[in-house]
């Protein structure tokens, strides 16, 4: 069977995965490589070249490589593959190189090109995007509505979608699909609807100062600082889809990333302030859907 490889390149790590034409990905097996993000253009290309090589060389069954999806971090040229991140000390070395041009050089210099498709190519786009494509592949009622898609990690992950197509442009949708920027409160919406957001609110409350979201959740039943962090996150987040949602009817919201492993602790909060009754879809595994994503691009 023909297939796809697929990576996720984060700042630290790499998650990488063969994707099969029929959507599902090879024996379900999700691999996480160092990402190298803080080394020279050349290191961090062939490292992304090796693991291209070793997703492949792991695949035993018969067929051609169709194409390889890739999330990459913004600032970035999706459309023609040119990375633009500057000044973040993470794949600096990268700004304005054309990323998929150098793949490209690679692959067809390598054992690989005598098993990729005539019309193999290499897209990229960012991970909530793809992310939202491969809930849409896993769940095809999805395709028939307006839906958000929000991941929220150490920031807010967006995309707009309309019977199946994602939607970047147009009445309601914040630039670029992305409402992380979007004012909210004292600043922004990336400041709340984050990771960041929650720790930062606890640690305001709280003289025991913690630095992530799982410590949080572990004190939801004796630490009182704990449900109001929650209750509050659930507000928030209510707040910020009535504002999205009052000019983009979304029948459905899906929601990914390591925070909805707190979904319980922040449900009746959110539900309770909302002022539209949307279809809450919590995805079982983000980085799998963001892979499927990465194969969905072809479509």
């Amino acid at each position: 069977m023909n297939f796809y490889i697929g990576l996720d390149i984060g700042g630290t790590n790499i998650k990488a995965g063969t994707i099969l034409e029929n959507g599902t990905i090879f024996n379900n097996n999700i691999n996480i490589y160092p990402s190298l993000s803080k080394e020279d253009k050349n290191t961090i290309l062939k490292n992304i070249l090796n693991i291209i090589e070793k997703e492949f060389s792991l695949y035993t069954l018969n067929g051609n490589l169709l194409g390889i999806g890739i999330a990459f971090p913004g600032p970035f040229d999706y459309e023609n593959g040119i990375c633009k991140i500057k000044g973040i000390n993470k794949y600096d070395s990268l700004y304005n190189v054309n990323i998929k041009t150098e793949l490209l050089k690679y692959i067809n210099n390598s054992f690989l090109k005598n098993n990729t498709s005539d019309n193999f190519n290499i897209l990229f786009e960012n991970d909530a995007t793809l992310f939202a494509l491969g809930e849409l592949e896993q769940n095809y009622f999805l395709k028939n509505d307006k839906t958000l898609a929000i991941c929220i990690g150490t920031g807010t992950g967006s995309t707009y979608l309309e019977n199946g197509k994602v939607l970047k442009t147009g009445k309601g949708i914040a630039e670029n699909g992305w409402i992380y920027k979007l004012p909210f409160k004292k600043s922004i919406i990336d400041d709340y609807i984050s990771a960041r957001g929650i720790v930062n609110f606890y640690n305001s409350l709280s003289n025991n100062k913690v630095d992530n979201v799982k410590d949080i959740a572990l004190k939801y039943n004796v630490d009182e600082n704990s449900n109001i962090t929650f209750n509050n996150f659930g507000e928030d987040l209510a707040n910020v889809l009535n504002m999205i949602l009052k000019d983009f009817n979304a029948k459905n919201i899906i929601l990914g990333g390591q925070i909805t492993k707190s979904y319980s602790l922040f449900k009746d909060s959110l539900l309770s302030n909302m002022n539209f009754n949307p279809n809450i879809l919590l995805s079982k595994d983000t980085s799998k859907s963001t892979l499927i994503g990465a194969m969905a691009l072809f479509k």
